[in-house]
């Protein structure tokens, strides 16, 4: 792959997403951590870093429910593997910062395709201040026929 990634803003944000994340690679101890961030309190900011637009304002206690229903919802046909690997947070005990991963779209392991793969959701104290930075679209390469010099 000859596509270079756009680099992600520097900013506080983007830095803390590049922090320390702990992963869950079984689903025990997955089941071990969804209960601490389902009964975490305090304020929440829902990010999806694919298309989705920045929050102006954290979850109410109902959106936050609902959105980690749907990521169960998303993780239940994966319960099957026998590894998880789908959810990272900064801290497994009083979690501020949170990856969620859509399971069918996890990439190639150890990032080994070149391409970035972005959480489907990331949870937050912190609001996001900048959005992704869109690739530019690679320049459009010549034909066989015409690196060979035909002018046919």
């Amino acid at each position: 792959m000859s596509e270079t990634l756009p680099p992600l803003p520097d900013t506080p944000f983007w830095r803390a997403y590049h922090g320390r994340f702990a992963g869950f690679p079984t689903w025990a101890m997955h089941d071990r951590f969804w209960p601490v961030l389902t009964a975490s309190t305090g304020d929440w900011f829902a990010f999806e870093p694919e298309g989705g637009s920045l929050p102006d304002a954290p979850l109410d206690a109902a959106g936050l429910d609902a959105l980690l229903a749907e990521a169960e919802a998303m993780f239940a046909p994966a319960r099957d593997r026998s590894f998880a690997g789908i959810v990272f947070a900064d801290d497994v005990e009083r979690p501020s910062f949170v990856k969620i991963f859509d399971p069918w779209k996890m990439g190639a392991s150890c990032g080994s395709s070149g391409e970035r793969i972005l959480p489907r959701w990331v949870l937050s104290r912190m609001r996001p201040d900048s959005a992704l930075p869109v690739a530019a679209p690679e320049p459009a390469k010549p034909g066989l026929m015409q690196r060979l010099g035909w002018r046919g």
